[in-house]
């Protein structure tokens, strides 16, 4: 589980100066909160290839995101812990899954309700062939079960390992949206495991196997957010955006303590790109628990 505040001020001071001593803009918020594990989703991969560059000419604000992992019990770098990044493009398709049925939904589940309860239905000039609106698990209502890949594309997913000053690195885009669920990147940490060719390319590694201590979601500031969306490709995107305050994960699951910190490379070019920073602390031991019925697991 990622370790917040329920640390005392010693072990939350050293975990600050951990991360600042590793070049990462840590605050008392970003690493100490305590918070739950939050649900992988139905779209995990396995298998996916050991690289740091996920994009893959994916249409898109360039994001350079930093994750920087502390073993909980030392708050010292974990290191060569293997980190599973994935999320979706800027019109809201996760690779593996782009051939399905459009039906009007998002992956994320149902449409967003009014203020009485109510199904707003989609918006005008709603996409209804777009292949990301689609019926699917509900995300934020129990563990979703996972779904069958129906295509062999591996676009915006990729595994790196923790350096010896915990810290990963991933160059991709800034991910999109899709009905139900706001934007985010998700992610795994695991150790134990091995490194093998894969099977669908010679020299093309993936690793396998080993011990899933963690599963996560990155978030992102809303407001600057909502204002990226609002530009191409993502205005593209002709569906109703689900914002944090609509998100069942971001809501249930504690998302507003794993918002990274983002930075713009230009100010007023956004086709600079981003930097965006998370810290999380680990414990390499722990074993994720199901998250239960709309919000987090229940606490042991």
């Amino acid at each position: 589980m990622i370790l917040k505040s329920g640390v005392g001020l010693v072990a939350a001071w050293k975990l600050q100066r951990a991360a600042a001593a590793l070049g990462f803009s840590a605050t008392g918020t970003t690493v100490c909160n305590t918070t739950q594990e939050q649900e992988v989703g139905p779209y995990y991969v396995a298998d996916e290839m050991v690289r740091a560059n996920i994009r893959e000419g994916k249409a898109g604000f360039p994001l350079t995101l930093r994750l920087m992992v502390l073993d909980s019990r030392t708050c010292k770098p974990l290191r060569n812990a293997a980190i599973d990044a994935w999320h979706c493009d800027a019109l809201g398709l996760y690779a593996g899954f782009t051939k399905t049925n459009p039906m009007g939904m998002g992956p994320g589940g149902p449409p967003p309700l009014d203020k009485d309860g109510r199904p707003m239905g989609p918006p005008p000039g709603f996409d209804t062939q777009h292949p990301g609106n689609h019926p699917g698990a509900p995300e934020g209502m129990g563990p979703p079960p996972a779904m069958k890949p129906t295509d062999g594309l591996t676009f915006l997913r990729g595994i790196q390992f923790t350096d010896d000053r915990g810290r990963v690195e991933f160059s991709t885009v800034f991910p999109g949206f899709y009905m139900g669920r706001v934007n985010h990147i998700h992610f795994k940490v695991r150790e134990g495991g091995k490194v093998v060719s894969r099977k669908d390319a010679g020299a093309q590694k993936t690793y396998i196997e080993g011990h899933t201590s963690h599963i996560g979601q990155v978030f992102f500031p809303e407001e600057m957010t909502a204002k990226l969306m609002e530009m191409e490709p993502y205005s593209k995107h002709k569906i109703h955006r689900t914002t944090q305050a609509e998100d069942g994960v971001f809501q249930g699951q504690h998302g507003a303590e794993c918002v990274a910190k983002v930075v713009a490379l230009h100010e007023t070019r956004p086709e600079a790109g981003y930097v965006a920073e998370l810290v999380v602390a680990v414990n390499p031991e722990a074993t994720p628990k199901p998250v239960a019925m709309g919000g987090p697991p229940p606490r042991s």
